[in-house]
Parts: structure tokens; sequence; C-alpha cells
């Protein structure tokens, strides 16, 4: 009997310091990356920006510059595109063991970062559980896809390294991501933490979950199924 009480409070004392461990290994911020083109320009004096809820995950699309190559293998031009970042075995591999599950759950784990091609922009017909938008400044737009790109390590010549090969179920391509996941700094906390980057969102803090991100974002409004925006509630 003492020596199972022992074994739970010394596993209590493992999660309890766990955070700490974990903020020792992944508070350093990704470094900043060269972006394929001069700053990007519109006619209009805001651009549309959107944030997909797709049920368990969260995604950010936001428009590619004409001329620039960020999109996918076969969708570099792509007028827009999806990034979103998560766990490499749950999200990637879709590896459902037991042990992967209390890795992503327990332990610090590696990471991708996903990358997909839009030939414009999203709609309710893409079947997200939940779609935001909102314009946005040119400043805000370059500020964002910094933010973005930054989070897809680059070799010291600053090339990405090339994507993962195609995953069933996925029109993107995954690339090896930066940073540790853990379940609070989970994909949901990711999308909120760079739009936060770009004065579009609040705090990521206690984000875990992807109906959690609407309350946080900032001067988005839903998209209804027939396309028309509306207050989020």
């Amino acid at each position: 009997m003492t020596r199972w009480l022992l074994r739970g409070l010394g596993l209590l004392l493992l999660l309890a310091i766990l955070p700490s461990l974990y903020a020792c290994v992944s508070s350093a911020p990704p470094p900043a990356v060269t972006l394929p083109g001069p700053p990007p320009a519109s006619a209009s004096p805001t651009v549309p920006l959107y944030v997909a809820d797709w049920g368990y995950h969260s995604a950010i699309i936001v428009p590619q510059p004409a001329g620039w190559e960020l999109g996918p293998p076969g969708e570099e031009t792509a007028p827009f595109l999806e990034y979103a970042w998560g766990d490499r075995r749950f999200y990637m591999e879709n590896n459902f063991w037991p042990h992967s599950v209390f890795a992503t759950l327990f332990l610090p784990t590696r990471t991708v970062t996903y990358v997909d091609g839009w030939p414009g922009a999203p709609a309710m017909d893409d079947k997200p559980r939940a779609l935001y938008t909102r314009g946005i400044t040119v400043e805000q737009w370059a500020t964002l896809l910094q933010e973005l790109e930054r989070w897809i390590p680059r070799d010291a010549a600053g090339v990405r390294p090339p994507a993962f090969p195609a995953v069933k179920g996925y029109e993107g391509r995954f690339y090896p991501g930066y940073g540790t996941y853990f379940w609070w700094m989970d994909c949901n906390r990711w999308t909120v933490e760079r739009l936060q980057a770009a004065g579009l969102a609040g705090s990521g803090r206690g984000v875990v979950f992807s109906g959690q991100i609407a309350p946080r974002l900032r001067g988005f409004t839903r998209v209804t199924p027939l396309g028309d925006p509306a207050p989020i509630r």
C-alpha cells in the first residue's frame, strides 16, 4: 500500500513540474525568416483573413501576395494559404495508439506545420465547423505571413526543408515544425498566438479546444452558411 502511495505521489509531482520543464525546452521563439519578396501590396486598404474551426483543430487562411510561392508542391502560387500546426504522430501520421496518445498529452513531442493552397477564399461549403473572417491591413498581412512562415524551420541559406510525402485525407502538405507540442500548447493555442502577434487576437493562454478560439478573436465576424457575416456570439 505504501509503495503504491509513493508511486502516486511521485506521478503527481511529475505532473506538477512538467510545465516548468516544458517551458525550459520550448520557450525560445522561432527565428525570423526572409520572405520571398517585397512587403505585400494590395489595391484595397484591407485584405480578407479567415480562421477555420475544423472540429478538433483550427487553421489560419490568409491571401498569398502575387508572385510569391509559399504554397506546397503543386500549389506554390495558390491565391490563399492555409496554415496549421500540431503533433507529428497524432496530426500527420494519424497514430492513435495508446503510447502515442499518452506522449501527445503528457510529453513534449515533435511537431509539423501544415500548408495547403486554396484557389479562392474559403466558405461554409468547405465544411468547417465554424469560419470567421475580417479585413486586415497590409502591415498586419506582412506581420502575419512572417509569423506563420517562421514555424517551418529553415536551413542556413533560409530554405524550407522538403515537405513530407502526401498524407491520405489531407490536400495540403506537412513540413517539419518548429517547437515542441504539449496539451496546453496545442494547435488551437498556436492559432490564437499567431493572430495575437499581428494584433488580431487576445492571449492564447488557456485555449485547448477549437471552440475556445472565437472569444479571443478581435474584429472578426462569423461566416454563415449563406456566406453572410454575422457577429460572434
